[in-house]
C-alpha cells in the first residue's frame, strides 16, 4: 500500500506498507514518484487538476514503462476522465509488469486533493472479484480520511462504483 502527495510540482510517496503474502509487489519507496502517468496512485491525483496543472506536473514527459503505459497527454486525458466518473484509477501492468493497483484520493471540505491511497498486487492474484475488493478497500480508506478532512461527499456509501472497461 502507497500514501501519496502532492507537494508543488512533485507526487511524492509519502509511505509504504508491504503485504505479508509471500509473494507481493515491491511498491518503490518514499520519495518522488518519477511515473505519475503510470501508477494508480498518480492518476487518482492527477484526474482532479485542472488540466495546465497536469502539464506542469508531467512537463518531462510521459516515459513508457510497459506496452500498457499511456504516453500520449489526449489519451491520458481520457483515462482521467474515467478516473474522476468511477472514482478510482486502476494501473493495470502500466508501470510493472505482472502488477495492478488500485488508487483513489483524499480530498478537503473544498474538494481539493491532498493526496491519494493505493494498493498493488500481483496480476497472478488479481481476479475481477480480488480487483474489486481492493478497489472497495482503497475506496472506504479514502473516503475516511477525506471525512477527516471535511470533504462533504466522502461519507461512507455501500455503492460499488462502476468497472472501468478494459
Amino acid at each position: 500500500m502507497q500514501l501519496a502527495a502532492l507537494q508543488g510540482d512533485a507526487v511524492v510517496t509519502l509511505s509504504v506498507r508491504e503485504a505479508r503474502h509471500a509473494v507481493r509487489v515491491d511498491t518503490g519507496e518514499v520519495g518522488k514518484l518519477e511515473a505519475p502517468h503510470a501508477t494508480a496512485v498518480g492518476k487518482a491525483m492527477l484526474a482532479w487538476l485542472p488540466e495546465d496543472e497536469i502539464r506542469r506536473i508531467l512537463a518531462d514527459g510521459m516515459k513508457r514503462f510497459t506496452d500498457n503505459t499511456i504516453t500520449e497527454f489526449p489519451a491520458f486525458v481520457e483515462a482521467l476522465r474515467i478516473v474522476r466518473r468511477n472514482g478510482y484509477a486502476i494501473d493495470r501492468e502500466e508501470f510493472l509488469p505482472g502488477v495492478i493497483c488500485v488508487g483513489a484520493a483524499i480530498r478537503d471540505q473544498a474538494g481539493t486533493v491532498l493526496g491519494a491511497i493505493s494498493a498493488s498486487t500481483p496480476s497472478m492474484r488479481a481476479s475481477e472479484e480480488h480487483i474489486a475488493l481492493m478497489r472497495d478497500e482503497v475506496c472506504a480508506a479514502t473516503r475516511a480520511l477525506s471525512a477527516e478532512f471535511g470533504e462533504p461527499n466522502s461519507q461512507p456509501n455501500t455503492d460499488r462504483p462502476q468497472a472501468i472497461a478494459n
